[in-house]
């Protein structure tokens, strides 16, 4: 059985993919700089991926054959107002554990990236693995450069790479700003919400479950044909149209009267194109959002309890 390092074990993705692929028996050694609660049988060690010695040591120290890099500044929230901090984690630490796997001799590498990559595109046309890359914003700029450096991995060094752009994620276990977990929960106060509602700026977000199943396909594929997959859920809506789908859902959802913020950070792009992922290891969406947020509510719920 071949070992498969997942970093980022005690964040939102890393956290499923481990139990995830722990449930399917899979031998695991998980990393992150905080303490996981992983489950019983994975090894876990603490890592600061920035620290390249550490991370180093980290491969040396396990026979590694895949690993599945979920361990970094997770979104625009996260690290706000500080590059040196994204770039350092989202830039240097990849770079870090790219040469630690390669001099280990590692298989294969899978990272998550992320459709902020694509920024404002021109048009509105589906989203493919083709179209131009114009973040503009240092979270989405990070993500480009760990792409960059891992496409040369692949190409230059001879290193399997994939990077898998995921659409935003939602569901049980997110800690960070979250629009679907924003509305659950004024639904659930009785508190109106306001809603940013701009022609042409539409959300894309994917359920954890998703997401993770997603990661299992891709790791598990036979050939790597290309180096990046979009990955993401099946709906293209504005604030609007999700909260109206929402609001069957939760009946004492309110809509507030005022204008919020843009809050929009998928950026002004069309739907995501999922044929290719589709075509390399069968990935597509199963998790409808209607069904999505109606389980999260219930898990909400059941926390709050």
């Amino acid at each position: 059985m071949e070992n498969i390092l997942v970093t980022g074990a005690a964040g939102f993705v890393g956290a499923a993919v481990v139990r995830r692929l722990a449930a399917e028996g899979q031998s695991l050694i998980a990393t992150d700089m905080r303490d996981a609660n992983v489950p019983d049988g994975v090894r876990f060690e603490a890592a600061d991926l920035t620290n390249q010695a550490a991370v180093a040591a980290l491969l040396r120290s396990h026979a590694v054959d895949a690993v599945i890099h979920c361990g970094a500044i997770s979104g625009p929230m996260v690290a706000a107002g500080d590059p040196h901090r994204v770039a350092a984690v989202n830039v240097g630490g990849t770079l870090n554990l790219a040469e630690a796997a390669r001099t280990a001799g590692v298989t294969r590498f899978l990272a998550l990236s992320s459709i902020s990559v694509y920024g404002p595109q021109a048009m509105l046309n589906p989203v493919t693995e083709e179209a131009s890359l114009n973040a503009t914003a240092v979270y989405g700029a990070s993500k480009i450069a760990m792409e960059a450096i891992l496409r040369a991995y692949r190409y230059d060094l001879g290193m399997p790479t994939i990077a898998l752009r995921i659409a935003s994620v939602y569901g049980p276990g997110r800690t960070t700003d979250c629009f679907i977990r924003d509305l659950i929960s004024s639904a659930a106060a009785g508190t109106a919400i306001s809603l940013f509602d701009e022609n042409g700026f539409r959300r894309q977000f994917v359920h954890i479950d998703d997401v993770t199943r997603g990661i299992v396909q891709s790791i598990s594929a036979k050939h790597w044909n290309d180096f990046t997959y979009n990955i993401g859920g099946a709906e293209w809506l504005t604030e609007r149209e999700l909260a109206a789908l929402a609001a069957r859902i939760l009946p004492r959802l309110q809509i507030a009267a005022d204008r919020a913020p843009a809050r929009c950070i998928d950026g002004h792009m069309g739907p995501l194109d999922f044929s290719r992922a589709s075509a390399a290891f069968g990935y597509a969406p199963q998790i409808e959002l209607s069904q999505g947020i109606a389980s999260y509510a219930a898990h909400l719920a059941g926390r709050a309890q």
